[in-house]
């Protein structure tokens, strides 16, 4: 034994050394080498907290039965990807869904799921993570390039008959790029790419009609009340007890519908993925918004996931941003608003990329504070602080290149 995992035992009192250590070994299993490593600089801090970190999540859930290993792990990494400022605690639940019996499919899987579910800031983000975790364990080069086809629920008809009327562009994406596109690109078994999605959702505070689709998806695709109930379970560890209080509502009243509906397999669309124009046309749009090139955008992910980079410039750049009814630089500005307003810190990069557009596109200092004055009364004031740090931090390096007469 060594001298950590003997501090860590020591933590127990003798009325809940069985719990103790049986969350020990859960620990272990998941931790690998370095398992106690960071339950021992916490115990510094606190050792209640230490031991509350150790009992609970490991000795009171993830070590019941119900769901296997991987799968927990599977739904911890889910959810810390919904936090978006969990970043330490991701790379160590990656870490432990290798240790786990998962594989590097698993993680990238989870990437892609992310991107269609949370936005792509959260899946960008979590990119330099995997590759460093990959590549430690010399499994860079084993993602696969083939790609699964899990079923996705389909909307309500009347939502369905509201959109085609009022925004019908959105249900041609939702079909092309959510369901063909992201979800087409995931190898998960498809019970456990809806046990997934529905923690993100849960986490994320999205309970609603597409968290019971994805409740509804994975019963049919052979999950059972129980593997429902234990992800609703796990929530309470890493999203806290208020998410997993509002799962529960939901998933409930799905598992207690008298007749549930069916998702069969769902013929898909013949479309080309990321057909060339729209790529091309996505390229364009980047050089004239941000002076970015496509080629480097899709260069960043082609180690870990090379259908991630070239979405961004399809669907991003060629489906969206170059749409005529918003002028670009208004566009940046509004993306900067929905970035500030996340305040997560996976939004941070993205925040300072559209704020380097805006300005390339003509937005002025006062614009881009105004902007995130405007935000104050929706996100709250540390949030926007952050923001307007990094708008000053853009913004000064802006003026010294246009200083200093180089390409700005």
């Amino acid at each position: 034994m060594t001298n950590i995992e003997e501090q860590l035992e020591n933590l127990a009192s003798p009325g809940d050394m069985q719990k103790h250590l049986r969350g020990l070994a859960v620990l272990k299993q998941i931790g690998g080498e370095n398992f106690g490593g960071p339950v021992s600089q916490l115990a510094s801090f606190s050792e209640d907290l230490a031991r509350f970190t150790i009992q609970f999540p490991y000795g009171d859930v993830l070590s019941r039965d119900g769901l296997d290993l991987r799968t927990r792990q599977i739904l911890t990494a889910a959810t810390l990807l919904a936090h978006g400022s969990a970043q330490s605690q991701l790379s160590f639940h990656l870490k432990g869904l290798l240790n786990a019996g998962g594989t590097s499919d698993d993680i990238v899987d989870l990437l892609f799921i992310s991107a269609g579910l949370l936005g792509l800031p959260t899946a960008i983000n979590a990119v330099p993570l995997v590759r460093d975790i990959l590549t430690d364990r010399g499994e860079i080069e084993n993602v696969t390039k083939t790609k699964a086809s899990p079923a996705v629920s389909d909307m309500s008809s009347v939502g369905v008959a509201i959109l085609d009327r009022f925004a019908p562009e959105f249900l041609k994406w939702r079909e092309h790029t959510l369901h063909e596109e992201i979800f087409g690109a995931v190898h998960l078994e498809p019970r456990l790419t809806h046990l997934a999605s529905a923690a993100m959702l849960a986490a994320r505070g999205k309970v609603g009609a597409s968290f019971d689709g994805h409740i509804v998806s994975a019963l049919a695709a052979g999950a059972t009340d129980r593997d429902i109930v234990e992800m609703v379970i796990q929530l309470s560890v890493y999203s806290g007890f208020p998410a997993s209080l509002n799962a529960a509502g939901r998933a409930k009243n799905v598992l207690a519908a008298s007749e549930r509906p069916q998702v069969g397999t769902k013929k898909r669309v013949e479309t080309t993925k990321d057909d060339e124009r729209r790529f091309m046309r996505g390229i364009a749009t980047l050089a004239e918004t941000s002076g970015g090139s496509g080629a480097d955008v899709v260069d960043s992910f082609k180690d870990v996931a090379p259908g991630l980079g070239r979405l961004i410039v399809a669907h991003c750049y060629g489906d969206i941003f170059c749409r005529p009814a918003i002028n670009p630089k208004d566009r940046e500005l509004g993306a900067i608003s929905a970035l500030a307003a996340q305040g997560t810190v996976a939004a941070e990069k993205p925040l300072g990329v559209h704020i380097d557009a805006a300005l390339n596109l003509g937005a002025t200092r006062e614009e881009i504070v105004e902007t995130l004055f405007n935000i104050i009364p929706y996100a709250g004031y540390p949030l926007i602080e952050k923001a307007l740090l990094i708008a000053h931090d853009r913004i000064s390096l802006f003026d010294d290149k246009r200083v200093d007469g180089s390409p700005s």
